[in-house]
């Protein structure tokens, strides 16, 4: 017979015991990710291209040694590249940090600003678990963190299924954050189809829609992301309107504005949009619900560039005309 103290006793070491039977699986399943190597693949400005690489392949190949990480860096003539570094999570995270701080000390040669920016490229289906309900994670990432956290509403061109997520202020406060988007992502893999990006797709005229670095740094309004409608169409110096009746190939594009700008673009009974799709020669689509997980809403454009790009000036000179966004 066991007195009751004894039964007690033994029922709480069982629990003990499972408890930490538990935490040892937990612990044993987040270390067999972390050891898993995973390309990790980030948008960089061309720009900062020597930075990474250094003179004669040094800081690449010392990068390389370091982290023990496999790196690229695909050459192209865009001002963007896409650098690709395959590692564990740990190494990888470490690698980017140095880079940034590469990358900054580069910087500091032509400007004295102290942010560090990286813009990770992610997959279309898992940017709703960044996002948040009403945009609720992304706040609790630039509260958490105490940096502007941006994700791009478009993929990146050539019909790529990589969206982009970009995190700028301190460079540790930085990487912080790109350590729990990685934790966030780990849970929600990828649904359909994954197109990588390849920047020699580069589309100068919606950087600003996708996260892209502009041509022209100097007169892009669009390239800075915060501050900015997110995902409406910037163009940067300005941008001279072109003939509708131009040819060209027929194609459709997409853009989104937030629901509550929707009805400057619709104007009163359509006459906006009628008066845009007349003047612009092109199809024009708004959907009539916020896309899942956001505010935003959907516009459809089809016809041919140069009708496009019209048509994607008007939209953006209506809301500007508008005063209901302050520049």
């Amino acid at each position: 017979m066991m007195e009751s103290g004894d039964y007690n006793s033994m029922g709480s070491n069982r629990t003990t015991s499972d408890d930490q039977q538990q935490q040892q699986q937990q612990q044993q399943q987040q270390e067999g990710r972390r050891n898993r190597r995973v390309d990790y693949r980030f948008l960089i400005p061309s720009r900062d291209a020597g930075a990474i690489i250094g003179k004669g392949g040094k800081t690449i190949q010392d990068l390389r040694l370091k982290h023990r990480c496999q790196i690229q860096m695909a050459d192209c003539e865009s001002p963007e590249r896409v650098l690709i570094i395959n590692g564990d999570q740990n190494d990888v995270l470490n690698c980017v940090s140095d880079i940034l701080s590469s990358i900054y000390e580069n910087h500091q040669r032509s400007s004295k600003s102290d942010q560090s920016e990286i813009r990770a490229l992610i997959h279309q289906s898992q940017a709703g678990a960044l996002i948040g309900k009403g945009a609720s994670r992304v706040k609790e990432f630039r509260e958490k963190h105490n940096i502007d956290v941006k994700i791009y509403p478009q993929c990146c061109p050539g019909s790529s299924t990589e969206r982009c997520i970009s995190m700028r202020g301190n460079k540790d406060d930085v990487i912080r954050c790109l350590t729990e988007v990685y934790g966030v992502l780990e849970g929600v893999p990828p649904r359909g189809q994954y197109r990588y990006y390849d920047a020699s797709n580069y589309n100068g005229y919606n950087v600003s829609d996708y996260g892209g670095y502009a041509d022209n740094q100097q007169h892009s309004r669009g390239n800075n992301p915060y501050g900015q409608p997110q995902g409406y169409p910037q163009y940067g110096g300005g941008y001279t309107p072109m003939l509708h009746q131009q040819s060209g190939p027929v194609t459709t594009t997409q853009v989104t504005i937030p629901t509550d700008l929707a009805g400057i673009i619709i104007g009163a009974k359509g006459s906006k949009i009628s008066q845009v799709r007349q003047e612009s020669g092109a199809s024009i689509k708004i959907d009539s619900e916020p896309m899942q997980g956001t505010n935003d809403r959907l516009i459809t454009i089809t016809g041919n560039p140069n009708q496009i790009q019209q048509a994607q000036f008007l939209l953006q000179q209506a809301v500007r005309q508008s005063g209901l966004w302050n520049q």
